[in-house]
């Protein structure tokens, strides 16, 4: 009898917590620019390309202050990069292309100002790990397509490289926040994701390949 009141203590303290404290969901959409940061001397980037990412997201008041909150979700991320390598004495340029669909979580904390005026601002940072779940990819030698859409994740693909399953990026974001009800908030704002693991394999251990992504956060919160 003892152990059920202390249990029921204990659960009624849990729900008394969870109530103080401040719990939002929302919808998320984000065009994004995506690019390689190459560390090594024999690939280069093929420049920026756009991107897309949407999906939930979630925060929880952290303690009893509202303006700090845990911040994390479930978000499709849709990359498009390149990467190519030319032979400085044949002047043949091989290029690979790749089109990767990753499920990212991020693991982030939101620090909110105060509202002024319905408006509020906030500072985003944090870790978020993604899984690649799909990417297909072309192989090209100045300008003619050797190999056209092959899955990129198996080891055997054609192209000499296959996709890695993991990245992880360093989360870093502003925005303003706009009050239209009173549960209700609009946000938009810009965020930067710093990629730092090699999302590449291709068997050159001093050549790696890194995932750099600048968007623009659109949304709703409840």
């Amino acid at each position: 009898m003892k152990k059920i009141i202390l249990s029921s203590l204990f659960f009624c303290a849990i729900l008394t917590t969870l109530r103080a404290q401040e719990f939002r969901f929302g919808l998320t959409a984000s065009p994004v620019f995506d690019w390689s940061k190459i560390d090594g001397g024999l690939y280069e980037g093929e420049g920026t390309k756009v991107g897309f990412q949407y999906g939930l997201i979630f925060d929880q008041t952290i303690g009893s202050i509202e303006r700090y909150a845990f911040s994390t979700g479930i978000i499709i991320n849709y990359v498009n990069v390149g990467v190519s390598v030319t032979d400085t004495f044949t002047d043949i340029k091989t290029t690979w292309t790749a089109r990767s669909q990753y499920i990212e979580i991020p693991l982030t904390v939101r620090l909110r100002t105060n509202e002024i005026n319905y408006f509020s601002y906030y500072g985003q940072f944090g870790l978020t790990p993604g899984f690649c779940i799909k990417s297909r990819g072309d192989l090209v030698v100045n300008d003619v397509t050797l190999v056209d859409d092959v899955n990129l994740k198996e080891s055997d693909n054609l192209t000499g490289a296959q996709y890695q399953l993991f990245n992880v990026s360093l989360t870093l974001g502003v925005g303003a926040e706009y009050s239209i009800a009173e549960n209700t908030n609009i946000i938009a704002g810009v965020f930067f994701q710093n990629g730092f693991a090699n999302f590449i394999d291709d068997d050159v251990d001093d050549n790696n390949a890194y995932l750099k992504q600048l968007g623009i956060r659109l949304g709703v919160l409840f």
